[in-house]
């Protein structure tokens, strides 16, 4: 378990540092807040198309640890590559970066039931491991930025994701299960139906993503927001450390009780309280009050990553977990580019307060959109394949 931890420990820890990384390095460069968005979204608009065909093909492979592994020597290199491009370029090399990333969340998760250890244990973990490692991957980012440059921590950023597909190449993993569908489509319309016919995988599957978008408008805001606050951009990533801290603590203090509910409901409740919470943020009048509200927002959504990987396991056939977590991830890093896009084109004429209320309203919107997902049925009508029901 320890291993894989430090494996995916790695691997996030790089992609963390991207996220705000893209955006500072294209805000210092340009001060354009539209080229900021694009450059930012790029990086997560490919895996829209590309999460679904990874999580089915990585369920099948005889070599996962291979794929995920050359996820980390790509990022590695465009990483070096987006230091040395022209501002124009900086979009285009994000998009190839971004081509693989749901393996990077969604890919090492679906590897959790092949460790042999403690699977409600080693969940728990994992999810601590998402939010650590954006506490450490942001904080390290902001540092690095203020200190060297964002030139500087996208150069970490290839160092980290090297280590980590060479860390990632030493797992050891049990033998998939074995794959009913004899060849990669079928697979992919079991995945779909899997995830669009089981209500409470459907409900809690939309409602993150939903949520997601604000994230990606958010990342896209502080660095316009932080200036208006007298503080420096480049601590745009200390403040969603902040919120990723908070996170960490809500999870040690409800994990024992977690599995009291249902997953799709403690999403529910945990996306709301963070939508009351992050409303509070237009109140931030200097750096140190917005960091705290950072703290709390994140505290209110913690749960949200443990409940939304259980659902996954719980819903899902142990043979299609590849792929609808892929899935599932891909929706996600494609709601965070559209949000990118948003707070892009919104804040070229609108404050950062505005950007912040949609934010929290996207959070409503989301648990309303979950819960009718979760009591309507939906019909997807596909002409072939061996439907895929929970597990």
């Amino acid at each position: 378990m320890w291993r894989y931890l430090t494996s995916a420990g790695l691997a996030r820890l790089a992609d963390e540092m991207v996220v705000i990384t893209l955006a500072l390095l294209a805000w210092s460069r340009t001060g354009d807040e539209l080229l900021t968005g694009v450059t930012t979204a790029a990086y997560a608009l490919p895996a829209v198309v590309t999460g679904p065909l990874l999580g089915a093909w990585l369920d099948r492979t005889r070599h996962p640890l291979v794929a995920l592994a050359g996820n980390q020597f790509l990022l590695a290199a465009m990483a070096v590559g987006l230091i040395v491009v022209p501002a124009p370029l900086l979009p285009v090399l994000a998009f190839v970066a971004g081509l693989t990333l749901p393996m990077t969340s969604g890919g090492f998760t679906s590897m959790l039931p092949r460790l042999g250890v403690d699977l409600p244990r080693v969940t728990a973990y994992d999810s601590m491991l998402y939010s650590g490692t954006a506490i450490a991957g942001l904080a390290l980012a902001s540092i690095v930025a203020v200190v060297w440059s964002p030139a500087g921590a996208m150069a970490v950023v290839s160092a980290l994701a090297f280590a980590g597909g060479l860390v990632t190449l030493r797992l050891v993993l049990a033998p998939a299960p074995p794959s009913p569908h004899s060849s990669l489509l079928p697979a992919l319309r079991a995945g779909a139906r899997t995830l669009v016919r089981t209500p409470p995988l459907r409900a809690a599957t939309l409602t993150s993503v939903i949520s997601f978008v604000g994230f990606g408008m958010l990342v896209v805001t502080l660095p316009v927001l932080l200036p208006l606050l007298h503080a420096h951009s480049d601590l745009s990533g200390l403040v969603l450390a902040a919120f990723d801290l908070g996170a960490v603590l809500a999870v040690l203090a409800v994990r024992p009780y977690l599995s009291r509910w249902l997953p799709e409901r403690v999403l529910f409740v945990t996306v709301a309280l963070y939508g009351v919470s992050f409303a509070l943020w237009t109140l931030a009048g200097n750096l140190v009050v917005l960091t705290l509200l950072a703290l709390l927002a994140g505290f209110a959504s913690g749960p949200t990553l443990a409940a939304l990987i259980t659902a996954r396991q719980r819903y899902s056939p142990p043979e299609l977990l590849g792929q609808v977590s892929t899935t599932g991830a891909s929706l996600k890093i494609g709601a965070f580019a559209l949000g990118s896009l948003l707070a892009g084109v919104l804040l070229s004429s609108r404050t950062p307060a505005t950007a912040l209320l949609v934010i929290a309203a996207l959070q409503f919107v989301a648990v309303g959109a979950g819960l009718i997902a979760a009591r309507r049925p939906v019909r997807l009508q596909i002409s072939s394949g061996t439907p895929g029901g929970p597990c």
